[in-house]
C-alpha cells in the first residue's frame, strides 16, 4: 500500500477564522478612540478585521482601539487590536480580548454580510 503524500496547508487553509468581504457600498466605517475615522471596513472575521486607511500604522505590537460602527443597524462595536499587516492601503489587525459583548456584535455584522460577500 502507497501513502499519501501529506499536504502543505495553503495560507486560506491556515486561516482559523474565515474572512467576510465588505463591499466599499457598506460604508462601514471603523473610527480610532478619539472618534476619527481611521478607514472602511474591508475584511472582518471573527479574530480581526482589514480596514482601507491613508494613514500608516507602525509595525509594533502596540494595541488600538477603535469603534467599528455598522450605519444601516447603528451597531458600534468597540474593539481593542494590534497591527497584523499592511499592504497599500489595506491594513488588517488582529483582536486583542474581544470581550464577550463584542463578539456578539462582530458576529452579527459578519451573518449580515457573509452572503453579500459571497456573491
Amino acid at each position: 500500500m502507497i501513502k499519501q503524500m501529506p499536504t502543505v496547508p495553503t495560507t486560506e487553509e491556515k486561516r482559523r477564522f474565515e474572512r467576510i468581504d465588505i463591499r466599499p457600498e457598506a460604508q462601514i466605517v471603523v473610527l480610532d478612540k478619539k472618534g476619527r475615522k481611521a478607514g472602511l471596513l474591508r475584511q472582518l472575521a471573527r479574530g480581526g478585521f482589514a480596514i482601507e486607511s491613508d494613514k500608516p500604522y507602525p509595525r509594533d505590537s502596540k494595541v488600538h482601539e477603535f469603534t467599528i460602527h455598522e450605519p444601516s443597524e447603528d451597531i458600534r462595536v468597540d474593539v481593542s487590536a494590534r497591527l497584523r499587516f499592511a499592504e497599500g492601503n489595506l491594513t488588517g489587525f488582529e483582536f486583542v480580548d474581544l470581550t464577550p459583548d463584542s463578539a456578539v456584535e462582530v458576529g452579527v455584522i459578519i451573518g449580515k454580510y457573509y452572503e453579500h460577500g459571497k456573491q
